[in-house]
């Protein structure tokens, strides 16, 4: 019961995290695209850095957690699943976890997203039931062959120490570079935190929870929960569906204390191109499996052989989506960040040089 409680707090503290950094794959392509800086895909990559920090240590001291651990298999369906949860993402205007968050920020339209998610999945079921589709198969994780290896004391050693060492200066740094000023119940309640911050939170947390219980995609879990209610797989573990509502609690929680709750439960007409995102999602993270969470906290730490394929695929899939959603419906995503922290994502319809010049802007 008390690790049970440990790992419902650690994936609170998750959820709270991604919350207050708005962290989100898709806002980190779009920002690449709009502005040309990366801050947000650096502090995912400093998320599997923070996820390796503990893992690879554990391993060094205990050989034995890496050696059989499970990952799935490079398919070309699996790569395509990437791709289409990428183009669903982008159409949604949000990733696994901004889905997430949006939700119990009280957005509307991402019930549109969970219904079409849903549907996604069905879509797979029934496609897997017929023979179109495979469904993902287990492979061993490249990290266990890596730890059993002639030299892996030596180069296990070696990454040990190179990755202490960063995590160390990193702490080091998000500690000198606070605000001053403020006590550290206000910076634990800061409005927005930092990207590196946010990277800790979410990575550390991560990596703990799979040394506990194993890799638990949250997209994974709820595409489990509705083949469970179709009675085509068999339902996640009670724990797995503890630790996803977790999450949740700690998103609500931050969108209630910083006073952005905002319910918006009109339905519009728009609701019908998150519908039509979500079932990319869902149909990807079947085909895949899991979202862009399942790949950055587990599936590339552990060597997935799937993993750094289909995260590409994901990233190029954001991208032909974005790109797609400003030719076809002339929607243009902008986000701006600055010193390490989210300012403002915009989805509009970018003004012509012409209406341009007779507004005078």
């Amino acid at each position: 019961m008390g690790t049970l409680i440990f790992a419902i707090v650690l994936a609170f503290v998750l959820g709270f995290a991604a919350h207050r950094a708005s962290v989100c794959t898709v806002r980190a392509v779009a920002e690449i695209m709009s502005s040309g800086s990366g801050s947000i895909l650096l502090s995912i990559g400093k998320s599997m850095l923070w996820v390796w920090s503990l893992m690879i240590p554990v391993f060094a001291f205990m050989p034995a957690a890496g050696i059989g651990l499970a990952g799935w298999s490079l398919t070309g369906i699996a790569v395509l699943g990437g791709f289409l949860f990428g183009m669903g993402a982008a159409m949604n205007g949000g990733c696994a976890y901004s889905t997430m968050a949006r939700f119990v920020d009280g957005d509307g339209k991402m019930l549109g997203t969970i219904i079409g998610f849903a549907v996604g999945v069905f879509c797979f079921a029934t496609l897997a039931k017929w023979g179109w589709l495979m469904r993902p198969a287990p492979a061993p994780a490249w990290v266990g062959s890596l730890l059993a290896g002639k030299w892996a004391c030596v180069w296990v050693g070696m990454l040990t120490c190179a990755f202490l060492a960063w995590a160390f200066y990193e702490i080091l740094r998000l500690w000198r570079t606070r605000s001053s000023n403020k006590h550290l119940i206000e910076l634990v309640l800061a409005p927005r935190y930092r990207l590196s911050t946010a990277a800790v939170l979410v990575g550390l947390p991560g990596a703990l929870l799979f040394l506990i219980y194993g890799p638990i995609s949250y997209t994974a879990t709820f595409e489990l929960i509705i083949q469970g209610a179709l009675g085509t797989q068999d339902w996640p573990s009670a724990m797995r569906t503890v630790l996803l509502l977790a999450v949740m609690a700690g998103m609500l929680f931050s969108t209630l204390q910083r006073g952005t709750f905002r319910i918006d439960w009109r339905p519009r007409f728009s609701w019908l191109l998150n519908l039509s995102a979500g079932v990319f999602m869902g149909l990807g993270t079947a085909m895949a499996p899991g979202g862009n969470d399942a790949l950055v906290l587990y599936g590339i730490p552990i060597l997935s052989p799937y993993a750094v394929p289909t995260l590409t695929a994901l990233v190029l899939g954001v991208a032909l989506g974005l790109v797609l959603m400003r030719w076809w419906f002339g929607i243009e995503a902008r986000v701006k960040c600055q010193n390490d922290t989210f300012i403002t994502d915009t989805w509009s319809r970018p003004i012509s040089v012409g209406k341009a010049a007779q507004s005078g802007e």
